[in-house]
């Protein structure tokens, strides 16, 4: 039998070698439960806990037995690889994102620098041209000499540029720096990643634009860092749409979350801020109302086809219940002195939680919303009324209070013995009930009504439309006797009950006493 050790040869059935004293036996130990297993296990047969961890041939046959793992313990070693793996490519991607950042960065400042030397031969060769004129060559030699002292400041700073991105391309950070970086890019430029991350997890395939990102910083133990963003749809044949999401950042990643959708039936959107005249610092935002954290931001829509009115819709999302709560206000589009448009701030909405009176404070920072002043409220008001009281008074059942309102001071003129022209407002459909008739005449042109109340009425044949002749103010002793002189002429002939007698042509409105 061979000695493993010095190779030398010992003799049959020898248990330790005769030169180096090592032992020769086929079995050893378990270092664990001490029975005796084969040399070459790796895990005893007996108790499964492992022998061999890494030794060599040498130390194994002396029996210098390093400290055994469990399988359990093995596992997770290869998890705790397998996580630095993960690292590794996660560094990777942060160098060639790195990398990436510093080209554009590069590219930008050449292509200023760029434009700059074409702007400064563009203003010396007018200066030369001019001096040319003189007869001088001054403009040329300054030209030279300022183009060549341009070109030298672009190559050194390009130069320092390829150092600085090499220098930072070759360092390994650990993770806590990668971290920092991240988050520090992120709170310049969350829209940059916003979008990133949409595109390639193609959550942009719907046509949607990204509209707004906000960095939401977390508090570096419990609570990530997150980014809410908004996307919109505004299109003149198809449905528009506004999301929502949210990005949540674990280690060097992001993980985008469409938390809400709200379609908009025959409107057209913008999230603009210009056009909505709205500080971008502002709108939007993250706030907090009521100890409850929301995304603030805001969009005007109009409908489609129409242009005489539009809305701004001011929204608070929370992103833990998922709940939009929205505000509305919604007027006629009007034009300033100066050319730019805006709409009168009514609410269409009760403001009746804290989140709408939260809302209400916010819109008047937008400035497209006009807010009226108690004076054009109450003229508005006043209006209103107006209108609403011509329209009763248009009424078929407002005939009588219509007539006496037009011609009440015509009455006491024709009482004085004047002769006045009555004013007549006509309706499509009767403006008296016929169950309270007193008596009824008739020529070839006009039917002529006289109720209980003293008031007459007439219809004119032709035009098949009702008016008023004559109404007493107030309650009538009586009714009014009616009658036509000549029954082909048009002069009816009226004696009501308070006294009086008057002829009323039916085709000129014109009244007079009848002696």
């Amino acid at each position: 039998m061979r000695c493993p050790k010095c190779g030398n040869e010992a003799p049959q059935g020898s248990s330790f070698c005769n030169q180096c004293g090592t032992r020769l036996s086929n079995e050893m130990p378990c270092p664990s439960c001490h029975n005796m297993i084969p040399s070459n296990s790796v895990f005893c047969p007996k108790c499964g806990k492992m022998v061999r961890n890494d030794m060599d041939d040498e130390s194994f046959t002396a029996g210098n037995f390093r400290s055994t793992i469990t399988f359990n313990e093995q596992r997770q070693q290869e998890e705790d690889l397998k996580i630095q793996r993960q690292k590794e490519l996660q560094q990777q991607r942060l160098n060639e994102l790195q990398h990436q950042q510093n080209a554009e960065r590069l590219r930008r400042q050449q292509e200023a620098a760029q434009r700059q030397r074409a702007n400064a031969m563009t203003d010396y060769d007018e200066d030369e041209y001019e001096d040319e004129d003189e007869g001088t060559t001054t403009g040329s030699f300054n030209r030279n000499l300022i183009i060549g002292v341009i070109a030298v400041v672009g190559i050194i700073g390009a130069l320092l540029l390829m150092r600085s991105c090499n220098n930072n391309s070759s360092q390994q950070p650990s993770d806590a720096s990668i971290d920092s970086t991240l988050v520090a890019d992120a709170s310049s430029d969350p829209m940059s990643i916003f979008v990133g991350e949409l595109n390639r997890n193609n959550l942009l395939g719907d046509g949607a634009s990204a509209a707004s990102a906000v960095m939401v910083p977390g508090n570096g133990k419990d609570i990530p860092d997150r980014i809410w963003g908004v996307t919109y749809l505004s299109s003149a044949t198809e449905r528009s749409f506004i999301k929502i999401y949210e990005l949540t950042r674990s280690g060097s990643l992001w993980s985008p979350e469409l938390m809400h959708i709200k379609y908009l039936e025959d409107r057209t959107i913008t999230l603009d801020n210009n056009s909505m005249i709205a500080d971008i610092t502002k709108v939007p935002r993250a706030v907090n109302v009521e100890g409850k954290d929301y995304l603030y931001f805001a969009y005007m829509d109009t409908p489609r086809g129409e242009g005489s009115r539009g809305r701004v819709a001011l929204n608070l999302f929370n992103m833990k219940d998922k709940k939009l709560t929205s505000l509305n206000y919604e007027g006629g589009v009007r034009s300033r002195d100066d050319g730019r448009q805006y709409i009168y701030g009514n609410a269409l909405d009760p403001i009746n939680s804290p989140e709408r009176r939260f809302l209400k404070d916010e819109a008047k920072e937008i400035k497209i919303l006009y807010f009226q002043t108690e004076e054009e409220l109450k003229a508005e008001q006043e209006e209103k009324e107006r209108l609403e009281k011509e329209k009763a008074m248009a009424s078929p059942d407002s005939a009588d209070a219509r007539w006496n309102q037009e011609n009440a001071e015509k009455v006491e003129q024709l009482k004085k013995g004047e002769e006045v022209s009555m004013k007549a407002a006509t309706y499509d459909k009767p403006i008296f009930n016929m169950r309270d008739m007193h008596k009824k005449v008739e020529n070839e042109n006009y039917i002529v009504f006289a109720d209980k109340s003293g008031s007459v009425y007439g219809f004119n044949k032709d035009t098949r439309k009702y008016f008023t002749i004559y109404s007493p103010k107030g309650k009538a002793s009586g009714p009014t006797d009616i009658g036509f002189g000549n029954s082909k002429a048009n002069q009816l002939r009226m004696r009501p009950a308070d006294g009086g007698h008057y002829s009323y042509d039916l085709a000129s409105g014109k009244t007079r006493t009848i002696e």
